[in-house]
């Protein structure tokens, strides 16, 4: 039988189970994926951990609405959940693999490399993608590009798209100047190549040992955000920015150093996490509605097999890489949540099946 990782309880990495599984079920419109690949993101840990905000994701389940264990290989209906203690959930979103079972549409075929970002990234269904084997919807799948390994292609999805969307929001133009939070992590790095490849200027925040990574990304100057304030060094209007792409913004004090070397006429894109300030991000959406500050937008990631798809196509170019700090095999999944935890991971982290 094929294997997943699963939790039957939310807590620390010692409740993630390696165990046999059934073979996910495809419908005749989705696609059966042999994995090779999975990314590790922060929502990962936060869903294991079994914190969060409703008030954040007003649109998430909280784990505690999910299928609980007794019921992980009974058919939907079959036990009523309050006969059930436990959770029943297979962890993730991103993945990246072999075709093994084509749609009837014929989109995809068997044998084509493929990856996706699913719903399962926040729980949205119990069945994610810490897999042997993923059941797609077509929607969400893009081909993977020949220059970019399987091992390692499912670190692209979930943090690509977010990059990608947050700067839509913001309807980006060749020319302009964008800033990039936490621009070595996950989404900044993407992020960063991505704003380069769309013609704009660049500049990045990262930490002392990343300042020469950022750059060699792509950015046209980055910041040591622990000896430089970003808030004096481009409060010039000809220095300030058309958009700000914050990938951090937990703390109320850096959220308005943003706004305020962002142009009254440019474009917040906060995106949500789990430390996000929605009161201060409430005051600047009224700020901008009174004319006194940039537009405000936040973003949670929606899969998007389409728009995943240009981001491949600019991978195959040559003009977005991929950055991989770590990558394990799936039943060490508890070591990659470590890694992840530590916040202070140079791109991302994969689990390899």
């Amino acid at each position: 039988m094929p294997k997943a990782v699963r939790i039957h309880e939310v807590g620390g990495t010692e409740v993630l189970k390696l165990e046999e599984v059934d073979l996910p079920t495809k419908g005749a419109a989705e696609v059966l994926i042999k994995t090779r690949s999975i990314g590790v993101n922060p929502v990962d840990l936060i869903v294991r951990s079994g914190y969060y905000k409703p008030e954040t994701f007003p649109k998430a389940r909280g784990p505690r609405a999910l299928q609980p264990a007794s019921c992980c290989n009974a058919p939907p209906g079959l036990i009523p959940l309050t006969l059930c203690a436990l959770l029943c959930l297979i962890l993730g979103g991103d993945v990246a693999g072999v075709v093994e079972e084509g749609d009837e549409g014929g989109k995809f075929k068997p044998g084509d490399k493929v990856f996706a970002l699913t719903p399962g990234f926040w729980n949205a269904s119990p069945a994610g993608t810490y897999a042997e084997y993923v059941v797609a919807d077509p929607a969400w799948l893009a081909k993977v590009p020949d220059n970019l390994p399987l091992e390692e292609a499912a670190g692209v999805p979930l943090v690509a798209l977010t990059g990608w969307q947050a700067l839509q929001e913001a309807s980006p133009k060749a020319g302009q100047r964008v800033l990039v939070t936490a621009a070595a992590g996950g989404v900044g790095h993407i992020t960063v190549q991505v704003a380069k490849a769309l013609g704009l200027f660049v500049v990045g925040l990262a930490g002392p040992k990343n300042i020469e990574y950022v750059k060699s990304l792509g950015a046209d100057e980055v910041v040591d955000y622990t000896t430089q304030d970003v808030a004096e060094l481009y409060s010039a209007p000809d220095k300030q920015f058309d958009i700000a792409i914050d990938t951090v913004g937990t703390r109320s004090e850096l959220l308005q150093k943003l706004l305020s070397v962002t142009k009254p006429t440019g474009h917040y894109s906060h995106i949500l996490n789990a430390g996000t300030d929605n009161d201060a991000l409430g005051a600047a959406k009224e700020a901008h509605a009174a004319g006194k500050g940039p537009a405000v937008s936040t973003t949670l990631v929606k899969p998007n097999g389409a728009q995943l798809q240009e981001i491949a196509d600019l991978i195959a170019a040559g003009k977005v890489k991929l950055e991989v700090a770590l990558s394990l095999p799936l039943e060490e999944a508890a070591k990659a949540h470590d890694q992840v935890a530590t916040g202070h991971t140079r791109g991302k982290v994969v689990l390899t099946v």
